[in-house]
């Protein structure tokens, strides 16, 4: 504002009339009595004035904080972050280990009924960890409309003891079938 007044004033440059020539009644045909005058004045001078050189500086604006992350529901209840890769074949020789007082014995020879109850087993686990209706249904509806597929997979690629091992796990509800059946396949290989 200081850029546009001061040009203003220093044009208008106006001849001074005598003191004593000026009363109130002079300053009438502006309409200005002389207090509105100098409050005009001193409005003037406190927008020209400069700011003090020891004046801080405005405060910046806050960088909007994210939201809260929502906790995920899963059944993996696995710490580790993504930077943090699991040692898989360590991983699955504890397994074998804690897997071989549990499995039955003497070991089962038929791959298609083990499939058939890892499949059941994952099944039942997906269907109650889903505590949504309309979520569960669907989950249980891809389960079943791929379930021919996987189970001509697991009689091909798995064996009785491992698909035994997924089973088992399962009924613990402490992970999900891909991880189980990659550790269970690594663990029971045979």
């Amino acid at each position: 504002m200081c850029a546009i007044v001061a040009p203003m004033r220093a044009a208008q440059v106006l001849p001074r009339p005598p003191i004593a020539a000026m009363h109130r009644t002079s300053l009438a045909p502006l309409g200005l009595s002389p207090r509105c005058l100098s409050a005009l004045a001193l409005a003037l001078l406190t927008a020209c004035a400069t700011p003090p050189a020891d004046s801080a500086a405005p405060p910046q604006p806050q960088p909007a904080q994210p939201a809260p992350a929502l906790p995920t529901r899963t059944a993996n209840t696995d710490a580790r972050g993504a930077g943090m890769q699991p040692d898989y074949a360590g991983e699955a020789a504890a397994l074998r280990e804690h897997m071989l007082a549990r499995l039955p014995t003497p070991t089962p020879t038929d791959r298609r009924a083990a499939c058939i109850r890892m499949l059941d087993a994952a099944a039942s686990f997906y269907g109650a960890i889903e505590a949504a209706p309309d979520p569960r249904s669907k989950l249980l509806a891809d389960l079943e409309a791929t379930r021919a597929d996987d189970q001509t997979r697991c009689e091909r690629e798995t064996s009785v003891r491992a698909a035994s091992c997924v089973e088992l796990r399962l009924q613990d509800r402490d992970a999900e079938l891909p991880w189980l059946l990659d550790q269970c396949a690594r663990a029971f290989p045979d």
